[in-house]
């Protein structure tokens, strides 16, 4: 059987087009860290070294000859990016693009055992002199309280979606516990238009 987080992923991928208040399981990912413009072939680099190891993973995964889990194969879980700004914009009190600071992510599916996933990550960095492949970790995300809501257009548009967050906070005694918010993309922004990239915006949150 075949397991795919967008159709069965209910909670990490909630897709309501109004803010809903989560709990996120915890869980291991693939993890790359970066600076400056999303825009720039070096961003588009971060992204390739995290496939590198996803899909030989999951390839991996596919050719043991037992599982414990009935899931047999799966698709590799979307794309998620942490973002927040440097220091020195926060300072200056003015940013742009290349003031951006993330953390690129692709989850480990719960049932891929934590020892595949780690042995095929070290071989791929032993067999490569590629820096950024290099410095592609396994992180574990402790659950964490968040509210998500789905925006569909254009990145440069988020900020419509994030008003709409940010009301919800303050109508439900809720407050951010982190100045860096996650992005989850459901739509290549390759094969993509803009006014139809779909992308889940969220923020961990506290009580007040």
């Amino acid at each position: 059987m075949k397991f795919d987080l967008k159709k069965e992923g209910k909670t990490e991928l909630n897709k309501t087009r109004r803010p809903a208040l989560l709990t996120i399981p915890s869980h291991y990912y693939l993890a790359i860290t970066g600076t400056g413009d999303p825009n720039t072939m070096n961003f588009g680099d971060h992204i390739a070294a995290l496939y590198a190891i996803a899909y030989p993973i999951k390839m991996a995964y596919k050719k043991t000859p037992s599982h414990d889990s009935h899931y047999t194969d799966y698709v590799v879980p979307p794309l998620c990016g942490d973002w927040s700004i440097s220091e020195a914009a926060i300072n200056r009190e003015s940013w742009d693009k290349t003031d951006f600071v993330y953390t690129l992510r692709i989850m480990i599916p719960d049932f891929v055992p934590l020892a595949l996933a780690s042995k095929i990550l070290v071989t791929k960095q032993q067999q490569t002199e590629d820096k950024l492949l290099r410095e592609v970790t396994i992180v574990k995300l402790p659950a964490q309280e968040v509210v998500q809501m789905l925006h569909v257009g254009p990145y440069d548009e988020e900020q419509i979606t994030f008003d709409y967050l940010t009301m919800f906070l303050e109508d439900q005694q809720l407050q951010r516990t982190s100045k860096t918010h996650t992005e989850i993309y459901l739509s290549d922004a390759r094969r993509t238009a803009p006014d139809r990239l779909k992308t889940i915006l969220q923020i961990t949150v506290a009580p007040k």
